[in-house]
């Protein structure tokens, strides 16, 4: 299957688009050429929330991405996930990491903008730990908060590592975020703090996590959730997880990727690279903070138009569709880096193809670009449209009736 005809949807007995159900097959050809409809229906409703390239435009305005992540271990995550973000079509992407990790992190790339704000627990004098954790985790999250309003989303977890007062800070920022109301994408050891305390972002629907295979069992372990026995479908299972935790996204990635907020869920199974290389995930998540800070952009711009069409894809909630059209150019990238690489293929080698999946999908560069700008004249609202017309704040709240 090309990238151009990979997903699916199922939906919660409900009829229209959006809505197919679970035991679909798609053996027959019938299937497969409903399939490729919806995703043609799919991807039309991504290119609306992509911004076109004008010259009218400023630094900022095509998304301002951070990551939290990045220690003495671990310092290619952030680099990345920050980069992915600025590969896609971000404009500005920041790093928040420890100090031992920092001159790393500047030294992989100049366009990312490194904040060094945060000790590891073996950096403090071993006679005042206790306080001083106290005091710096208190002082980081200060730091991190204070860019809050020059920021469209957060990315947590890449590179971060298990340092106890790393986790510490991290959570701090979670909560701190969550009462900003600030988009947040949790990955790596972002999910490990989720799994041990679920109630971090329980509720919160302006929240996407990115769970593998693992780390999805670990968070179904922590909410009593079965993955064995009967009815172990992975949809399924993902409606469980969703409804446990009770707004965020779940990502789930694997040889297709499941999206799922609980009430619909939709399948990404766009051709991918057959090299399973380490960061790819990191690469996923900055690529869903910068489409999440489009779709921000789209919603604020279509709430001052006077223009108004038809709401196409009403049921869809607007964070599972920034999540599927990021997994969508992310597989796209995998499987450029893949053909021109094979068994040589690395991360870096997809950072180098985002742009020409972006192109392939969506064809958003340049004037004559067909997406819808974000901004003044904006050409249709499509599924956003229903959060639009509701006025509500939280581009995360459910659109569709039923749930799991």
């Amino acid at each position: 299957m090309s990238a151009r005809q990979g997903f699916g949807v199922i939906g919660e007995n409900r009829t229209g688009i959006g809505s197919r159900t679970a035991t679909r097959n798609l053996s027959s050809s019938g299937e497969r050429n409903e399939n490729a409809m919806m995703s043609d229906e799919i991807r039309s409703e991504v290119r609306r929330i992509v911004p076109t390239l004008t010259d009218d435009r400023f630094k900022g305005q095509s998304g301002k991405v951070a990551v939290l992540g990045g220690c003495f271990e671990y310092t290619g995550p952030p680099y990345f996930a920050s980069v992915a973000a600025l590969a896609v079509g971000a404009d500005l992407s920041h790093v928040f990491c420890s100090t031992s990790a920092a001159p790393i992190i500047k030294q992989y790339s100049p366009d990312i903008l490194v904040h060094p704000y945060f000790l590891q627990r073996s950096e403090l004098m071993q006679n005042v730990k206790t306080a001083a954790a106290t005091a710096h985790v208190a002082e980081a999250t200060v730091e991190v908060e204070s860019w809050f309003n020059r920021l469209d989303c957060l990315v947590v977890g890449p590179g971060l590592g298990r340092d106890p007062l790393l986790l510490d800070i991290a959570r701090s920022v979670i909560l701190r975020a969550k009462a900003a109301k600030m988009p947040l994408v949790l990955d790596g050891d972002g999910l490990f703090l989720v799994a041990r305390e679920p109630e971090l972002v329980a509720g919160y629907t302006n929240c996407v996590l990115t769970p593998n295979l693992n780390e999805f069992r670990r968070l179904a372990s922590t909410m009593g959730v079965s993955l064995h026995g009967p009815n172990n479908d992975r949809s399924s299972k993902l409606l469980e997880v969703t409804a446990h935790l009770r707004g965020p996204t779940l990502v789930s990635k694997g040889p297709v990727d499941a999206i799922c907020d609980g009430k619909v869920t939709m399948i990404c199974n766009a051709s991918g690279g057959a090299k399973r290389c380490g960061s790819q995930g990191d690469i996923l998540a900055g690529t869903i903070a910068t489409f999440i800070s489009w779709t921000l952009a789209f919603l604020d711009s279509a709430r001052q138009s006077a223009e108004v069409e038809v709401v196409i894809l009403p049921e869809i909630n607007p964070m599972v569709l920034a999540s599927y059209g990021a997994c969508l150019v992310t597989r796209t990238a995998a499987a450029y880096a893949f053909a021109a690489r094979k068994r040589a293929m690395v991360a870096s080698d997809m950072l180098g193809q985002l742009g020409s999946a972006m192109e392939m999908l969506f064809d958003t560069a340049g004037g004559t670009a067909t997406a819808g700008a974000v901004g003044p004249g904006l050409q249709g609202q499509g599924l956003l449209q229903a959060h639009i017309s509701a006025n509500t704040p939280n581009i995360g709240a459910a659109v569709s009736s039923g749930g799991s």
